[in-house]
């Protein structure tokens, strides 16, 4: 039962139902042409269907305000959602609407409107019928059925507005990493597997090219970096071409201490610093 509305029975009254008729004029609704965005098109055939349900429950002042609603909706100039203080509500359903009607405010943007259009219209259907149901508070199959379209409206909105991932570029090539002692441009050990790895991995792929690239960390000077991830990266280069790669097919470059893969401080002996890359492009 609506607050802002008088009780008036237009039943058996015949001058009474020549004035109310026009307020239940649902068959002329129905026939004007929707409004041209499909947020008050959808809002409008939203109204439509309550309206038409009030009325044959003989629901005469909610299928009125329905009926008004959607003539906005029809010109263009649909409604904003009912404020709370529009219904009497119960007062254990008074937080839980008003907690909806919140959740419904933030996504009333005109960005929704116009990209988001049916689905805000959903939305805002959904919480005025629940309003209207919860009212009255004794259809729980009506309730239900308003507060899902709600809830299913505001998922899909949400959904829509949550941050996209920024595109991941395809990857150009498959990389190994070997690393190096302290001072040292000497492969060994487990720093030989990987190149072995590597070369097994370009001639298996018909590869294109084989990017080596060399680092340090910052024990020393920049200098003495450049000269170290230098000699370091041509070292790989040639392990390589031991191991069947082409030499023509190798390019080297060297970052010094410009490039760490941990950041430390000027200085610092960081062990994952110490390296070559080795990016095997198809």
């Amino acid at each position: 039962m609506r607050k802002s509305l008088a009780v008036v029975s237009c039943v058996g009254m015949a001058a009474v139902l020549s004035a109310c008729s026009g307020k239940w004029d649902l068959e002329s609704l129905q026939a004007t042409k929707p409004s041209d965005t499909a947020f008050a098109a959808t809002l409008q055939s939203e109204y439509i269907r309550l309206a038409a349900s009030e009325r044959a429950q003989y629901d005469w002042r909610d299928t009125a305000a329905y009926i008004a609603r959607g003539k906005l909706a029809a010109a263009g100039t649909p409604p904003e959602p009912e404020p709370i203080e529009a219904r009497d509500l119960p007062a254990d359903k008074v937080g839980e609407l008003t907690a909806a009607r919140a959740t419904l405010m933030r996504h009333y943007t005109p960005a929704n409107k116009a990209a988001q259009g049916r689905t805000l219209a959903l939305a805002q259907a959904g919480y005025e019928c629940w309003m209207e149901q919860q009212e009255e508070n004794w259809q729980w199959d009506d309730i239900a059925a308003c507060k899902t379209q709600f809830d299913a409206a505001i998922k899909a909105l949400a959904a829509a507005e949550a941050p996209k991932a920024a595109p991941v570029a395809a990857a150009t090539g498959q990389g190994y990493v070997v690393y190096f002692g302290l001072n040292s441009a000497k492969l060994e050990g487990d720093a030989l597997s990987v190149v072995r790895e590597a070369a097994q991995a370009f001639k298996a792929q018909k590869a294109a090219r084989a990017d080596v690239s060399g680092h340090a960390d910052r024990s020393g000077s920049a200098a003495y970096n450049d000269k170290l991830s230098s000699l370091r990266a041509e070292a790989v280069g040639e392990a390589l071409v031991k191991q069947g790669v082409p030499e023509a097919a190798i390019t080297i470059s060297a970052f010094g201490e410009s490039d760490l893969a941990v950041t430390t401080a000027d200085g610092a002996k960081e062990p994952r610093n110490r390296r070559v890359t080795i990016t095997i492009v198809k």
